[in-house]
């Protein structure tokens, strides 16, 4: 029949044209052409998702070829402007060891420490292991972050340290030593007044003392019942708080002691609807004001659902190097007769000028450069 002969495999000339010897031909041109197409998009998603992976995920960058790239909510990749100030400069050479992976583990300093570079940490921080240290976050307020221990897991929770932040902490103490003794400390082992709150205002940076008021009469004009539970906290307290335990703090370092965290509950009648009225809370925070106000986690989803922050780029380290850096002044390293004795605390001092219950008088310190990042409302 014609038909069975037109199928069948016979010779190169027969009427089918996909047989014999021109199958191989076809098939290796099919093979190339697939090739060339996908080849440069795998090349290209790769980059793309190596950025994501290596910035933590929430605020996605990408450094390539002398630029900076940003993944905005909407999808639409903007290229930022050429670093503009030292800080994001000093950011930019840290992005092998800022934010998380997709499973929540920080991405930890990998490169190796030369012996001066551990004595300098060691001696102005108390970092004992400098691959323990990574930058929080990708956002311009992301600071160097110290784990006493690997975090292996997004819920597995372990003490974090902000690098350069008032403490407790003693003059060669080191992270692991002062987490150790405070373990061990009774509540006799703590001024009288660790056990009281500070909920006023006035005892936060007076720098944005006003924004604050602010948010808060717009969020009570939004609907929100709100109530501040504390503002600033000194160090003692804090530690206080860590030597509890039940998961009140993981750090002994905290913008509260900088008057630039508050702790903000939202009161809801009806106890039902009162995880809605956190979580639209939140929602409405972040995207105040350009977003000046920080949560910890995400609107749905946080361990401490009370804690907002207004970070300042001026404290805080955001590289390595730039911790090293003000440690060789402060350590005195950096003159040929030192022997890096601590001239000065390497500590960011608080901008505070308030007499308050949890302490000695807060004097006013203005060694702190204002940051670009510091909004002020007018």
């Amino acid at each position: 029949m014609p038909s069975v002969q037109r199928f069948a495999w016979r010779s190169p000339g027969a009427a089918f044209p996909y047989r014999g010897a021109r199958i191989g031909e076809q098939v290796a041109r099919f093979i190339a052409i697939g090739l060339m197409i996908s080849v440069p998009v795998i090349i290209t998603s790769g980059y793309r998702r190596l950025a994501t992976h290596r910035s933590g995920g929430n605020s996605n960058v990408a450094a390539t070829m002398g630029s900076v790239f940003q993944t905005k909510p909407g999808g639409r990749r903007t290229e930022r402007a050429a670093v503009e100030t030292h800080g994001a400069t000093l950011r930019q050479s840290a992005i092998d060891y800022m934010g998380h992976d997709a499973r929540g583990i920080p991405h930890y300093a990998r490169r190796a420490f030369s012996a001066e570079e551990r004595r300098l940490l060691r001696s102005a921080y108390g970092v004992e292991d400098p691959n323990r240290m990574y930058v929080s976050d990708s956002t311009p307020e992301g600071v160097l972050k110290y784990d006493t221990h690997v975090k292996r897991c997004a819920r597995c929770y372990v003490n974090s340290y902000r690098v350069g932040f008032v403490s407790i902490r003693r003059r060669g103490e080191s992270w692991d030593q002062l987490e150790r003794r405070v373990h061990h400390m009774t509540r006799k082992g703590f001024p009288a007044f660790v056990s009281s709150t500070t909920t006023s205002l006035s005892a936060l940076d007076p720098d944005i003392t006003g924004d604050v008021r602010r948010m808060l009469a717009d969020a009570h004009h939004a609907g929100f019942r709100l109530r501040i539970t504390e503002t600033y906290r000194s160090p003692e307290r804090e530690a206080y708080l860590m030597m509890l335990g039940g998961s009140r703090t993981h750090t002994l370092t905290s913008l509260h002691s900088y008057g630039r965290a508050l702790d903000i509950a939202v009161d809801h009648g009806n106890q039902v609807h009162a995880r809605a009225e956190r979580v639209a809370f939140r929602r409405w925070l972040i995207r105040y004001h350009g977003g000046e106000f920080r949560i910890v986690g995400t609107p749905s989803s946080t361990w401490d659902w009370r804690h907002v922050t207004v970070p300042n780029a001026a404290i805080g380290f955001h590289s390595i190097a730039g911790a090293l850096a003000r440690a060789r002044i402060c350590l005195g390293a950096a003159r040929p007769d030192s022997a890096n004795v601590l001239i000065e605390s390497c500590d960011f001092k608080p901008h505070l000028a308030i007499r308050s219950a949890q302490g000695p008088l807060l004097t006013q310190v203005r060694s702190l450069v204002r940051s670009p990042h510091t909004r002020r409302l007018r």
